[in-house]
Parts: C-alpha cells; sequence; structure tokens
C-alpha cells in the first residue's frame, strides 16, 4: 500500500507549513473576499506575539493578514500587517513603515512572528529578525477579521485582502513567544498560556479554533441553513409582513399584495440579524395577475436598493440573486407596477451565499523517501508520519508540467512550463526538452513525467522528475516513430501510448508501453479498436481511456466518437466502451481515480471547434455525458489531473485562430462550466500534460 505523509510539519527553512492550511481567495467587487471573523481581541499596551504560515499566491496593494485600524492611516488604537504591493512583509502603525524589510516571493511557505515585548516589536521571519520598531503604542481596536481589512465595511474592497494560504494562526496577548532568532516550530501550534486565537489546522473544519472561540466564515464558507425572512413561505397567514402603499393578505399558501396608491415598492418583510459584510442570497417564486411583480432588498424602507429581482406578468417564475449586507437591519420589499395591479410572492427567502467551504491545503512535504508500512502507523523520521493507505492525492502539492508546442509566431517551442495545482496561478518556467516541436503524447507517475512523439514522426521518449526543475532527459524509444498526438494513460507504474500516425501521416492503433521507473524502450501492448491519430487519455488505477481521435487522412479526415478501454497491466487489445457525445479529435483527456473527462477539440463534419466537456465512470462501459463547458471554443491539446482537480490549458481557437495562454479549471467529481485558473507563459498549441497526482493517473 502506499505511504500518506500527514506530519512533516515545517520542513527546513521554513518552506513547509503543517496540515489544514486555509486558502484565502482575494475576492472581488461581486463576491466578497474569503475571511474569518471572531470575536474582539485587545492587545492594548500588553506584549504580544502574532505567528503563524503563509503561502501567498496573489499580489496586488498591500494583501491582508490582520489590519485593526478602523479609520484607516491615522488610527492609533490599531495597526496593518501583511504584505505591500511590492512583496514586503509589512507593518504598518502610526502613520508610519514601523517595519518594512523583507520581501516574500509568491508560491513560497513562510513562517512569520510579530512579536512585542519591552517597548520593542519584532518582525522574525523564518525565525530570524527581519525589522524592529520602538514600540509602546495602546492598540486599544479589537483584533475581529483575518485575511480582511476592518477599515472597510465587510472587507469587500477588492484591494485590500489576503490571497493564499494561512495555516496555524495563533495570538497570545500578554508575554513574548520569542525573544531572539529560533528555529520555527516543528510541530502542531498549541494553545499556551496567555493565546487568544488558535485557528487554521483543522483539515476538517476550516472554522475550528483551539481556545473555543466562535469564527465566522465569510466569503465562501457561510452557514446557508439559517434563514433570515421572517415567515417567507408563508406558513397560515401573514404574520412579519407590512403594508406599504398596498394591502397584504395569505392567498392559497402565498402572500398576496395588492398594490393601492401608485408605483413601486410595497410589502416588506424586515430582516433584523444580518451580518454586516456577508454575502447573502435571496430566493423566491413570484407571479403577477395583470403585470410584472419585482423583489427589492433595501437598506431603509423604500430606499437604499441593494438588489433587484424582476418577475414577469400573468407567469410563475422562480427568481434568486446574491447581494453583500452594508447593515444589520435590512428589507424585503415587494414592489408593482400600478395601482390595483397583485403580485403573489411565494418562498421568499435570504441566507447566507455558500460557495464551498474554503478550500483546504496539505503542503509539500518533501520527497517521500518510499517507506511502507502495513501495520500501525510508523514514524519514519521525527518529521515524518506515514500510515497505509491505498491512496495518495494527499501527498503534498500535486505539479503539472506541459511539454513544447507550436507558437503563436509559427515555430516549435522547446519550452517545459509547470504548476502547482494546490492553487490557482500562472504556469512558471521549468526548463527545456531535448529538442523543439509539438503534438507529442504525455503521462507521469508521482514522480516522473514522460513524453514522446513530434510532428513529422520522432521515436524519442523524454522525461523529467516532477520535484527537480530541469531540462527533460531521454528515457528509449518508441517501436516506430509516430506524431499526431498519442493518447496516453497511467497507472502510476506502467505508461501506454495509443495510436498517432507515422512519419508518413498513416494514422495507427499501435498501442505500447513503457514501465515509469525504469528507462527503456516502449514495448508492443496490443491495438485499438480502429486507426485514429490526435486522440485523447485518461486512466483509473485498473482501467487506460482512449476518446475519439481524427480518422482517415489529412487529405480527407473524419472525427471520431469511439471510446475504448484496456485493462494496464494486461497486454491485449482495447475493448470497446462507448461513444463522447460529440465526436472530435485534438482535444484533452484527464481524470480521477473514478471519472474521467474529455474536453474540447475539432469536430470535422461540421468543420469547428468545441468547448464540451464529457465525462464516463471508468468503471462502468457506456456512452459519455455532458459535463460542462470550457471557457472558449478551442482546439486544446493538453490537460491534467491532481485527485478530483483538472487544469485545462487552452491550445488555439476554432478554425486555427490566434493560439492562446489561458488555463481553466474544474473540479472532476462535480459537472459544471470550467473556471480561470491563470496563464501559460507563453501562447501556444498542441502541448501535452503530465502530472504527479494520485500517483500519475492522467
Amino acid at each position: 500500500m502506499a505511504n500518506l505523509r500527514t506530519n512533516n510539519l515545517c520542513g527546513d527553512g521554513g518552506r513547509n507549513a503543517y496540515r489544514g492550511s486555509l486558502f484565502f481567495s482575494r475576492g472581488t467587487a461581486s463576491r466578497q473576499n474569503d475571511s474569518l471573523g471572531f470575536s474582539g481581541i485587545a492587545i492594548g499596551t500588553s506584549d504580544f506575539t502574532i505567528e503563524g504560515w503563509l503561502y501567498k499566491t496573489k499580489t496586488g496593494n498591500y494583501p491582508v493578514i490582520f489590519d485593526t485600524r478602523e479609520s484607516g492611516n491615522g488610527d492609533a488604537g490599531g495597526f496593518f500587517f501583511g504584505t505591500n504591493d511590492d512583496g514586503y512583509l509589512y507593518f504598518y502603525t502610526q502613520s508610519t513603515n514601523a517595519i518594512k524589510q523583507t520581501i516574500i516571493s509568491n508560491f513560497s511557505w513562510y513562517h512569520f512572528a510579530l512579536v512585542r515585548t519591552g517597548g520593542t516589536t519584532t518582525l522574525y521571519l523564518n525565525g530570524q529578525v527581519s525589522g524592529t520598531y520602538s514600540d509602546s503604542n495602546n492598540y486599544s481596536n479589537d483584533i475581529t477579521k483575518l485575511g480582511t481589512s476592518q477599515q472597510y465595511t465587510g472587507g469587500v474592497q477588492n484591494n485590500w485582502n489576503w490571497g493564499g494560504y494561512l495555516s496555524n494562526i495563533r495570538i497570545v496577548v500578554g508575554s513574548a513567544v520569542y525573544t531572539s532568532a529560533f528555529t520555527p516550530p516543528t510541530s502542531e501550534l498549541k494553545a499556551i498560556p496567555n493565546t487568544k486565537l488558535l485557528c487554521c489546522q483543522d483539515t476538517d473544519n476550516p472554522l475550528q479554533e483551539a481556545t473555543g472561540k466562535t469564527i465566522t466564515g465569510f466569503g465562501r464558507y457561510a452557514n446557508s441553513s439559517v434563514e433570515l425572512v421572517p415567515n417567507g413561505g408563508p406558513t397560515t397567514d401573514v404574520t412579519g409582513w407590512t403594508a406599504y402603499n398596498s394591502s397584504v393578505a395569505y392567498d392559497a399558501g402565498q402572500i398576496k399584495v395588492t398594490r393601492s396608491g401608485g408605483t413601486g415598492f410595497s410589502a416588506y418583510a424586515t430582516i433584523t440579524n444580518a451580518v454586516i459584510g456577508q454575502r447573502y442570497k435571496l430566493s423566491a417564486q413570484v407571479r403577477s395577475a395583470s403585470s410584472r411583480c419585482d423583489l427589492y432588498v433595501t437598506t431603509a424602507v423604500a430606499s437604499g436598493t441593494l438588489l433587484s429581482l424582476s418577475g414577469t406578468a400573468s407567469a410563475t417564475v422562480d427568481v434568486s440573486g446574491e447581494f453583500t449586507a452594508t447593515a444589520t437591519t435590512l428589507y424585503v420589499f415587494t414592489a408593482i407596477d400600478g395601482d390595483g395591479d397583485i403580485g403573489y410572492y411565494n418562498r421568499v427567502s435570504v441566507k447566507a451565499a455558500d460557495q464551498g467551504i474554503l478550500q483546504k491545503f496539505i503542503p509539500p512535504y518533501g520527497v517521500d523517501a518510499g517507506n511502507t508500512f502495513n501495520g500501525a502507523i510508523s514514524m519514519n523520521t521525527p518529521s515524518y508520519m506515514y500510515f497505509p493507505t491505498g491512496r495518495t492525492e494527499e501527498r503534498g502539492g500535486t505539479r503539472a508540467c506541459w511539454f513544447r508546442g507550436y507558437s503563436q509566431a509559427g515555430a516549435n517551442d522547446n519550452i517545459i512550463d509547470f504548476s502547482e495545482m494546490s492553487s490557482k496561478g500562472n504556469a512558471q518556467d521549468f526548463g527545456d526538452t531535448l529538442s523543439s516541436n509539438r503534438q507529442a503524447g504525455a503521462l507521469g507517475s508521482s514522480t516522473r513525467g514522460v513524453f514522446g512523439g513530434r510532428d513529422g514522426g520522432s521515436n524519442v521518449i523524454e522525461f523529467v522528475t516532477f520535484s527537480t526543475q530541469s531540462n527533460s532527459l531521454d528515457f528509449g524509444d518508441f517501436t516506430a516513430a509516430r506524431s499526431g498526438s498519442p493518447a496516453t494513460a497511467s497507472d502510476g507504474t506502467r505508461g501506454l501510448f495509443f495510436g498517432g500516425y507515422t512519419p508518413n501521416h498513416a494514422n495507427a492503433n499501435i498501442i505500447e508501453y513503457i514501465t515509469i521507473a525504469t528507462l527503456g524502450d516502449g514495448t508492443d501492448f496490443g491495438d485499438l479498436t480502429d486507426k485514429s491519430s490526435e486522440t485523447m487519455g485518461c486512466a483509473s488505477p485498473t482501467r487506460a481511456i482512449r476518446f475519439g481521435g481524427r480518422l482517415a487522412s489529412p487529405a480527407s479526415p473524419g472525427s471520431s466518437d469511439v471510446i475504448d478501454y484496456t485493462t494496464i497491466q494486461s497486454v491485449g487489445n482495447a475493448t470497446d466502451f462507448g461513444n463522447l457525445t460529440v465526436a472530435r479529435s485534438e482535444g484533452g483527456g484527464a481524470s480521477s481515480d473514478t471519472r474521467g473527462v474529455c474536453f474540447a477539440g475539432y469536430s470535422y463534419s461540421p468543420n469547428t471547434g468545441r468547448n464540451t466537456i464529457d465525462y464516463i465512470t471508468i468503471a462502468s462501459t457506456g456512452d459519455a455525458q455532458d459535463f460542462g463547458d470550457l471557457s472558449a471554443y478551442t482546439q486544446s491539446w493538453q490537460g491534467g489531473s491532481g485527485s478530483n482537480n483538472v487544469i485545462i490549458a487552452h491550445g488555439y481557437g476554432y478554425n486555427n485562430s490566434a493560439r492562446d495562454n489561458r488555463i481553466d479549471f474544474i473540479t472532476i467529481a462535480t459537472t459544471g462550466n470550467s473556471v480561470d485558473y491563470g496563464d501559460l507563459t507563453n501562447q501556444r498549441s498542441q502541448i501535452p500534460c503530465a502530472t504527479n497526482g494520485h500517483g500519475g493517473l492522467y
């Protein structure tokens, strides 16, 4: 069984953090920032220690860890602690750059400690003194937020929010934990005497706090079970609803509002327990007997609109929308066009907008020693704990690598890009391939990424080691030269290459395999059910899947909707699995250990690019089903999977239009459209991807 590292704690040089880190997305104007709120912590004139681990993924104006100022830079009762737009770790107070000395990089773990003792505040970074400040200030303001600014209502200002991970955040008021340079902690922080806050540790509950303090999650993590609208159902009457230029009555399970006197705002319900800064969802069923009937959320009676939803005449419709609360008392107003018009309202609801639990991140834990234990939990070293498991997706940061490609300038590239799949962001340079080209196929194990084939045909197979940024090395040779982007699949031990075409552009049905851990040439495995190139593939721990492809010759091409499969550890010919929702080639494939996805591509009849995403359950044969859509129509040759996540790099648009550098993201377990992930280092197409996710399944 594979071993799962749970506790490499902090690692050397302060690069790694202990388990259970939380991701803060740096929200936008349309959706508030991820942040945590809690009861007040006033430091006053006491000694204090604020420490934890940070991993910054986004830049911008002053990403906030804590900001206790309530009225701006001159607020004597508070301070700012985070980074500035230049990347400096930053302590600002009394309108003064108190400490601003050390630049931190994105995508690296750092331990920080802000400590006041004996009238001096010291900033430690990875245990070393980063700067000091003579500090006798009375910090009378309460610390009530983590990851956002207090001086803006609800912390919804886009320029003042943390973007990245935080782990093991501890606030101690009344004592200094560190008084000189130190080695960063190598175990989970504990609630020592004078601890006022200790959070961002638990891998199961992102809102758990070690001292018993109640934490409120803002942004994606919200308690969506609490209903704020009184009697929005309604029940057997209209208690809780107030007539305003109208009459209001209970009618067959609905709220009936009859307009009397003009147009506009009519009956309303009052909300008294909203949380300022929280994102909420308003939903209802509405129907007008004669004209339109709308629904509003306001901050005052008949004014101060936060949200408006429109109904239609003579039809029952469901309406919904989101807003951010700017006051604790709000009003849900009905609105009817004309005097005497009637509107019906049912299931009127305002609940916290739950956009999914805050992302959790198991930080990178260094190199797996490869030890396997079959019994109870075992300690390999003081820093590593192993226990038996059949799953490997939690081994640490999952890395995706893209190899070579065809640039916007019309030239072949030898670029290798990589991305850390644990956090959204732009790809980075990894190294170079042995030669410049495109149209390869790629696969991975937990340690190696392997790719082979190129435009014009080649039998060369190359590889990289995921953990080491470097140029590729020679792995071995295919049984015959091939190009046309052969499909690939891996169970983490054996890698398979499907189809492609020969140097004279004849499609092939060949399947061959390699043992990823052992350098050497490919070996014949069997045949596909047809001869095709530009195919797509994925795998579970037992099965390899081939999706679609390009049929016939380049002069008279066609597209295939065939899905076939093999058992990875049993050589032999492929077997029919089912069909795609639409025939296509030149797309991408990826998988979790249970579900496979096929995305994008090009169809020859009619000639069109695709933004389609299909999915299958790998263990059960049958036709693919609709998953969602990519952000653009594209011929996409690349994608990579890590556990239940997939990142997809676009190739070029329909009909060979401009090449693209965008990267999309989907969660395999949850159907839906892709979302933005970041960008490749340059615009190019026809590039394969390999990952070390869940043992290298791809």
